[in-house]
């Protein structure tokens, strides 16, 4: 089961656009994660599983300037996220496209705004409860 979670998180990152993801299970794991320069990504619910995790990114192995450009944008990726996941999308919006304007390579941040504008124009559904359900392998 850890194997194949392994091997779906792996399949994220190109679709996140990152190099490193761990799962919550890592994360809560960590002796010291304050070491380590990490954000959340999302939750999800891979394929095989029949509940969400939270995943995270492990940015220390970026280059320095673009480790650099996601610290700067920390606060306001976070504060996206935030709003994002209270169904907030206008503030969300906002702030996925402070951290865009700072950074434009940040994938994540694209993939946040891409789904709050799809919000905002064709609503939210019914049962939507913040999670990305991916259902390839």
């Amino acid at each position: 089961d850890n194997v194949n979670l392994a091997a779906r998180l792996e399949g994220l990152t190109k679709f996140y656009g990152v190099s490193i993801i761990i799962s919550e299970a890592v994360f809560n794991n960590l002796v010291d994660a304050n070491q380590y320069q990490i954000r959340f990504l999302d939750r999800v619910q891979v394929k095989g599983r029949n509940h969400p995790i939270k995943i995270y990114e492990v940015m220390d192995g970026e280059t320095e300037s673009l480790l650099n450009l996601k610290r700067q944008v920390q606060s306001n990726f976070s504060q996206g996220v935030l709003h994002y996941q209270q169904q907030e999308f206008t503030m969300a919006k906002e702030y996925f496209q402070k951290v865009l304007t700072v950074n434009p390579s940040d994938r994540v941040a694209e993939i946040y705004l891409e789904r709050v504008n799809n919000f905002l124009s064709e609503g939210t559904p019914t049962n939507w409860q913040g999670v990305t359900i991916w259902n390839q392998k």
